[in-house]
């Protein structure tokens, strides 16, 4: 006679509920933790989140440049040809600040910096002109003198406006080298445990293949065989070489990073630590301490 769940004692239906629910979450673990997965999650994320940031972006531009307009065109009609160039002075300021932060986001992603003087001093100019050209309009009946004309409403909120858009099209650039950021090191990661998985003859530390030692044919007349000529030693990789650093074949931004990091403990006068490389990638411990030890010049233990 077979023995079903209900014959158990204390196995309830709630039992069994829960049981299957500790179950589910088990095999979901390990599913939430996959590299790739937080790589196209990051990926979707952030795309919700540029397109939520330009969206609104968009909504200050136009705000912005119907202020530039009014100040530029001043009295004239649109029969006046300037009436018209004015509303293309705003937008020409908005899309040389977009491209410059654009490719200021490309680069930071891989962890250069822009490097002039005049890369800051171009988005400073920008920001002044349209912040200039959206207040002194409200400012200009305090200086007439016509009170009944002048709303701080509407001056505080012509200040406003010029300095989010600003601070939106500085902001997008860093979410987007962010979010490249963090799927390089998830790419990284998931490439590091497949590299463990499988590991081949290349992985520092492992044993090399042996190599077959060639044999002498023996001479027609009979003679003492010749010595075995022994295999050469294969080289080992330089640990700071470009392929990678402990035998892991990292993306350039990461590799990039964790010198930076190795040249900052260094200038604080400190050890260069396991902690400090999972600080800059979620690597396993083993390989961080590899690392450490490669920038180091330490034998690893």
């Amino acid at each position: 006679m077979s023995t079903t769940d209900d014959d158990v004692p204390g196995r309830t239906r709630r039992v069994r509920r829960l049981g299957a629910r500790i179950s589910e979450a088990r095999r979901l673990r390990g599913l939430v933790v996959d590299p790739d997965l937080q790589a196209v999650e990051m990926e979707r994320q952030g795309r919700r989140t540029l397109a939520g940031l330009w969206f609104f972006l968009a909504l200050g531009l136009v705000f912005t440049t119907e202020g530039v307009q009014r100040f530029l065109a001043g009295d004239a009609t649109p029969a006046d040809p300037l009436w018209w160039a004015a509303w293309a002075v705003e937008p020409m300021f908005a899309g040389l600040l977009i491209v410059l932060l654009n490719f200021e986001a490309v680069i930071l992603a891989h962890g250069v910096e822009p490097g002039h003087p005049w890369w800051q001093r171009l988005k400073h100019v920008l920001l002044a002109s349209t912040l200039a050209m959206n207040v002194l309009p409200q400012l200009a009946p305090l200086v007439t003198g016509d009170w009944d004309a002048f709303n701080l409403g509407s001056l505080a909120v012509h200040a406003i406006i010029p300095v989010i858009v600003y601070g939106l099209a500085e902001v997008i650039p860093v979410i987007q080298a962010r979010r490249r950021e963090v799927i390089h090191q998830a790419y990284a990661y998931a490439a590091e445990v497949e590299h463990q998985e499988q590991p081949d003859a290349s992985t520092p530390g492992a044993a090399p293949a042996p190599e077959p030692v060639p044999v002498a044919e023996a001479p027609p007349t009979p003679a003492p065989p010749p010595a075995p000529v022994a295999a050469p030693a294969p080289a080992e990789e330089s640990p700071t070489s470009d392929s990678g650093l402990g035998g892991a074949k990292l993306p350039a931004p990461t590799v990039q990073a964790l010198r930076d990091a190795h040249h900052r403990a260094t200038s604080q006068g400190r050890e260069f630590t396991t902690a400090d490389v999972r600080q800059v990638a979620r690597l396993p411990e083993p390989l961080a301490a590899r690392i450490a030890a490669d920038l180091t010049g330490r034998v690893p233990a």
